[in-house]
């Protein structure tokens, strides 16, 4: 048996709608930021998933599905030494390519809402040569169990 998987079906979205951006990949930012990769863009992004929670309401579980609600960190990276003017550029193109009621992911069905939470800037730390602009997106979903 096989079930959907909601959570999937978004990021494998945003993978497309951020393509024209710039570089996309799934993946987890610190191990990226802790590799010596030299292949990697001076700029990218990196879809990172975070935190995942049921969305009960004090409402029983159903059988048959589960309403939740995840958080998928859409993390802009620069290694540029002017990275700021860069990173707020791509800032913005993310918002154009998320527009919509439900940030251009209208076309998976069981996403009831999607918006952005508070973005993070983050500096490249001592020894370090990335900066970081984090784009928390939000995404409520009613995810089948069968």
């Amino acid at each position: 048996m096989t079930v959907r998987d909601i959570q999937s079906e978004a990021i494998d979205a945003l993978l497309v709608l951020l393509a024209p951006v710039g570089q996309v990949e799934e993946g987890d930012v610190r191990a990226i930021f802790d590799s010596e990769d030299d292949s990697l863009p001076d700029e990218f992004i990196v879809l990172q998933p975070g935190t995942t929670e049921e969305v009960l309401n004090g409402k029983p579980r159903m059988q048959n599905s589960v309403p939740e609600t995840t958080v998928i960190n859409i993390v802009l990276v620069s290694k540029l030494r002017q990275y700021s003017r860069g990173l707020r550029a791509k800032r913005l193109a993310v918002k154009v390519a998320t527009r919509g009621h439900k940030c251009g992911l209208e076309s998976i069905g069981g996403i009831a809402s999607a918006g952005f939470l508070q973005e993070t800037p983050t500096r490249p730390g001592d020894g370090r040569r990335w900066a970081a602009h984090v784009m928390p997106l939000q995404v409520t979903y009613t995810q089948p169990l069968q």
